[in-house]
């Protein structure tokens, strides 16, 4: 049993898809809708030679590193000082349909972990696979992604540890290295490349979509990027995806997210990131900014969150519960349904707010975007695809099932998404 909570479009946002002939749901999120087709003619400057290989191949999402010069010029770097990229795949059938993802990868809350991570893709574009092929929603087979198939998807490379939010001027020294903190700017200038030499110009609907820390991201940024984009795109909407982090005690009594939160806050100089100011100046704790749960009452633009409430990883590392496929105690679950409990209080909030929607499962997982989740989870006989893509065409259904299942519940009726869940009661020695 899964269920969602589903909500229109609030008039003033101005987003509507007025073209879309009622109930063709499912393809008209594609320019073959309006019987239109892909101009293969246009070709780009010289400064775009990653651009037109794009538009050419039929390679699947390839990394873009953006110029040295270019991102230098703006302040942009990965934690080890390369320039930030980002992954693209050209649509198929137009240029007007347009998906920005930002990856998922936790943080890093203290100079050490930071430097770890620029070892690595999560800190830096030379270590970066030099392609990947996500699932999901951003699926290129039609036959099981009809809806967005045919989008171009530009996915921002992951490389600062700060929710693409740090904003600290001169760089940390560890072990002799320097380690940059400039999420923010590198928000700043993929996006900006990314028009430039792109036919994101010509957008007229776009999607930002976010996972886990990357998610808390696409919201914080969601309506800074409104401003950025050319006045073609006439609907953004923004997908939030396993982010909804909430602030309650470990098994052990401990303020670990809290602590977390405010040592990346801190660290990263988060303060300063433009996007998030709103929230921060008024404030008396910023770091509750990051939360999903305080931050969405800021954002104009419509926002659908996807969220499991056995979230797996805040299970692991926020709620520290050490048992997998262990068997938990009771008061290991108690702590479980006490996050559980949060994420309902988080979700009840959001969806006072008409433009939002929400798509909540008791199946115990984290991201569910880029995974087959995306066509499997449903409510009733409609997947969490097809509920999607009702929001987005500003459908005025609302669905409601206020009966939260238990662990044990969601894990049996979840099968194969159960995610190493056992439930019983604490092994004797």
């Amino acid at each position: 049993m899964h269920y969602f909570l589903i909500n229109t479009h609030h008039p003033s946002t101005q987003l509507g898809v007025s073209w879309v002939p009622k109930g063709l749901y499912l393809y008209c999120l594609a320019l073959y809708c309006r019987g239109g087709s892909y101009d293969y003619s246009t070709r780009y400057t010289n400064e775009n030679i990653f651009g037109n290989f794009h538009y050419e191949s039929d390679t699947d999402f390839e990394l873009v590193t953006l110029p040295k010069n270019f991102a230098y010029s703006r302040g942009a770097r990965c934690l080890d000082g390369t320039p930030p990229a980002y992954y693209f795949r050209a649509g198929a059938v137009s240029s007007q349909f347009w998906i920005i993802h930002l990856l998922p990868g936790a943080w890093c809350e203290n100079k050490q972990q930071c430097y770890e991570r620029s070892l690595s893709q999560l800190g830096s574009s030379k270590k970066a696979d030099t392609s990947i092929t996500p699932g999901g929603m951003f699926s290129k087979d039609c036959k099981i992604n009809p809806q967005f198939c045919t989008w171009n998807v530009a996915v921002f490379l992951y490389c600062d540890g700060s929710s693409f939010l740090g904003n600290v001027s001169s760089p940390m020294i560890y072990k002799s290295a320097k380690i940059y903190s400039r999420g923010a700017l590198n928000f700043d200038a993929l996006l900006e490349y990314v028009l430039l030499t792109t036919r994101l110009k010509q957008a007229e609907q776009v999607i930002l979509t976010g996972s886990s820390a990357g998610g808390i991201a696409a919201l914080i940024h969601a309506d800074r990027l409104r401003t950025r984009l050319p006045p073609s795109v006439h609907s953004l909407h923004v997908v939030v995806d396993g982010s909804m982090f909430v602030d309650v005690p470990d098994i052990k009594g401990n303020a670990t997210l809290a602590n977390l939160f405010r040592n990346i806050y801190e660290l990263h100089n988060i303060k300063a990131a433009e996007s998030i100011q709103e929230c921060t100046t008024t404030s008396k704790e910023g770091w509750k900014c990051l939360l999903v749960g305080n931050y969405h009452s800021y954002v104009f633009t419509p926002v659908f969150f996807i969220n499991s409430v056995f979230d797996t990883w805040q299970r692991n590392e926020l709620l520290q519960i050490p048992c997998f496929e262990e068997i938990c105690p009771d008061h290991y679950i108690e702590s479980v349904y006490t996050a559980r409990d949060a994420v309902h209080l988080v979700a009840k909030d959001v969806n006072k707010a008409e433009k939002n929607g929400i798509f909540l499962t008791s199946c115990p997982a984290h991201s569910l975007l880029s995974k087959r989740t995306f066509f499997e989870l449903r409510m009733g006989k409609e997947v969490m695809s097809d509920i999607l893509s009702l929001w987005l065409l500003h459908s005025k259904s609302r669905k409601l099932s206020d009966s939260p299942l238990t662990l044990l519940e969601g894990i049996e009726t979840c099968g194969t998404f159960r995610h190493g869940w056992t439930v019983g009661p604490a092994p004797t020695s």
